[in-house]
């Protein structure tokens, strides 16, 4: 039986929780998750941990912070005016907002507190500074295609 190793496209059954148990996120058997190993696009510890899992194989993975997304950062915790708003907004703890940032890029955030004529928006990952807990199963893998040299 094939083992996963870098390069192969690799389908996967994923859970992640947090510690307490709260689902995070889970995908069904009729919709894996695709990537390829090594490609960078997934958690580098992650990709590690699937190197030699055979199809049908399960492992629970547990990422700190650091691994996973970030560090919550103070500084990314925001008062914010409310008449940098539009009057028609209707914002209210746990609203989810959109700013757009002078780089060009939007970035999203989340009004944690409400007071009379400000806004805190935190703009962290919603997983920031929490380990995630995830299950992996590997229900596919497509070896590495052979290159041919000219």
């Amino acid at each position: 039986m094939n083992a996963v190793k870098e390069g192969d496209k690799v389908g996967l059954l994923f859970e992640a929780k947090l510690e307490n148990g709260t689902l995070c996120f889970k995908n069904e058997k009729e919709n894996p998750l695709e990537l390829v190993v090594g490609e960078g696009k997934f958690s580098p510890t992650l990709e590690r941990e699937l190197k030699d899992m055979k199809e049908g194989e399960t492992k629970t993975v547990t990422l700190e912070p650091d691994e996973a997304f970030g560090q919550h950062i103070a500084d990314l915790v925001v008062e914010v005016p409310k008449e940098a708003f539009r009057p028609d907004v209707n914002l209210v703890v746990g609203s989810r907002v959109s700013i757009n940032a002078t780089s060009g890029k939007t970035v999203y955030g989340i009004v944690i507190e409400a007071k009379e004529d400000t806004f805190t928006i935190d703009f962290n990952h919603p997983l920031a500074g929490k380990k995630i807990i995830f299950t992996v199963t590997v229900v596919s893998i497509l070896p590495v295609e052979p290159t041919q040299s000219s």
